[in-house]
Protein backbone atom coordinates (compact mmCIF):
# COMPACT_ATOMS: atom_id res chain seq x y z
CA UNK A 1 0.00 0.00 0.00
CA UNK A 2 1.08 3.59 -0.87
CA UNK A 3 2.26 5.39 2.30
CA UNK A 4 1.60 9.32 2.50
CA UNK A 5 4.34 10.39 5.11
CA UNK A 6 5.61 14.03 5.60
CA UNK A 7 9.10 13.25 4.27
CA UNK A 8 7.57 11.72 0.88
CA UNK A 9 5.39 14.87 0.20
CA UNK A 10 8.18 17.03 1.02
CA UNK A 11 10.68 15.15 -1.45
CA UNK A 12 7.70 15.80 -4.00
CA UNK A 13 7.28 19.49 -3.47
CA UNK A 14 11.36 19.40 -3.58
CA UNK A 15 11.65 17.56 -7.32
CA UNK A 16 8.63 19.46 -8.63
CA UNK A 17 10.07 22.87 -7.70
CA UNK A 18 14.03 21.49 -8.94
CA UNK A 19 12.28 20.56 -12.10
CA UNK A 20 9.87 23.73 -12.11
CA UNK A 21 12.99 26.10 -11.85
CA UNK A 22 15.02 24.38 -14.14
CA UNK A 23 12.70 25.00 -16.64
CA UNK A 24 12.67 28.56 -16.31
CA UNK A 25 16.38 28.88 -16.13
CA UNK A 26 16.87 26.59 -19.28
CA UNK A 27 14.42 29.17 -20.93
CA UNK A 28 16.14 32.00 -19.37
CA UNK A 29 19.09 31.12 -20.84
CA UNK A 30 17.91 29.99 -24.61
CA UNK A 31 16.44 33.68 -24.76
CA UNK A 32 19.85 35.77 -23.69
CA UNK A 33 21.38 33.04 -26.75
CA UNK A 34 18.99 34.32 -28.96
CA UNK A 35 19.12 37.78 -28.28
CA UNK A 36 22.94 37.83 -28.19
CA UNK A 37 22.74 36.09 -31.82
CA UNK A 38 20.48 38.84 -32.95
CA UNK A 39 22.35 41.48 -31.57
CA UNK A 40 25.77 39.62 -33.72
CA UNK A 41 23.91 39.38 -36.91
CA UNK A 42 22.77 43.45 -36.48
CA UNK A 43 26.05 44.47 -35.74
CA UNK A 44 27.69 42.24 -38.59
CA UNK A 45 25.24 44.56 -41.17
CA UNK A 46 25.72 47.47 -39.54
CA UNK A 47 29.43 46.67 -39.99
CA UNK A 48 29.38 45.20 -43.73
CA UNK A 49 30.02 47.92 -46.87
CA UNK A 50 26.94 48.17 -48.95
CA UNK A 51 27.05 46.44 -51.96
CA UNK A 52 25.71 48.98 -54.22
CA UNK A 53 28.02 52.42 -54.85
CA UNK A 54 26.35 55.24 -55.89
CA UNK A 55 28.19 57.55 -58.58
CA UNK A 56 27.07 60.75 -59.82
CA UNK A 57 25.86 60.54 -63.84
CA UNK A 58 26.79 63.05 -66.70
CA UNK A 59 24.75 63.96 -69.61
CA UNK A 60 25.52 64.24 -72.87
CA UNK A 61 24.63 67.07 -74.33
CA UNK A 62 24.44 65.98 -78.22
CA UNK A 63 22.83 62.27 -77.72
CA UNK A 64 21.28 62.79 -73.93
CA UNK A 65 22.20 59.72 -72.58
CA UNK A 66 23.85 59.54 -69.13
CA UNK A 67 27.13 57.97 -68.22
CA UNK A 68 28.91 58.03 -65.01
CA UNK A 69 31.21 60.80 -64.04
CA UNK A 70 34.30 59.07 -63.03
CA UNK A 71 34.65 57.21 -66.10
CA UNK A 72 32.57 59.23 -69.01
CA UNK A 73 33.73 57.88 -72.92
CA UNK A 74 32.81 58.40 -75.65
CA UNK A 75 28.80 57.58 -76.79
CA UNK A 76 30.57 56.62 -80.43
CA UNK A 77 29.09 59.48 -82.10
CA UNK A 78 31.22 61.56 -83.55
CA UNK A 79 30.53 64.97 -82.07
CA UNK A 80 30.65 63.68 -78.48
CA UNK A 81 32.03 65.81 -76.17
CA UNK A 82 32.58 63.04 -73.29
CA UNK A 83 35.88 61.76 -73.24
Amino acid sequence: MLGLSLGKLIFLAVVIAVVWYGFRYAGRVEAIRRSAREEIARRRSDSRPSAARVEDLVKCSRCGTFVAASGAAKCGKPDCPLG
